[in-house]
């Protein structure tokens, strides 16, 4: 299996195991209302690092850098949908930067750091409980094993 896909495959196993989550789904749109809590997790975005040397060719490996975002998705109506959504970030946070099986897919075995956040809750948005946490997951990308 390719890492990248192996990676967003144990991040989909990860968000099974945040408390009061009822669903998680990859590539999703919104669920039913029924469904919530959810976790979605999104592809995301990968970058190569532009100073691997030109000398590994394009059938050596390259150092990338992937950036998924998971969306947690609470019911309408939740009430403190603010401390609700950061109490489910942190508890995501901490899964991820703790899991070593997704340690062990990455460079160097740093595992996955928190790149940003993004929410439903400010001035012109829609409010609902909605809350998009990117990581930056390093892993090598080696042509010869795809």
């Amino acid at each position: 299996m390719d890492t990248r896909e192996a990676i967003l495959a144990r991040l989909v196993e990860i968000a099974g195991t945040i408390d009061d989550i009822k669903t998680v789904y990859r590539n999703s749109i919104r669920p039913p209302e029924p469904n919530l809590p959810a976790i979605l997790v999104l592809d995301g975005d990968e970058a190569a690092d532009e100073t691997d040397p030109n000398s590994r060719g394009s059938r050596g490996p390259r150092r990338m850098t992937m950036t998924p975002q998971l969306l947690i998705v609470l019911p309408e109506k939740a009430s403190e949908v603010g401390t609700a959504l950061n109490a489910c970030r942190a508890k995501l946070i901490r899964a991820i930067a703790t899991d070593t099986e997704l340690a062990a897919l990455t460079t160097n075995h740093i595992g996955g750091r928190l790149h940003s956040t993004q929410t439903s809750l400010a001035w012109g948005r829609s409010m609902l409980g909605e809350m998009g946490v990117a990581f930056a997951i390093p892993y090598y990308l080696d042509p010869s094993t795809l």
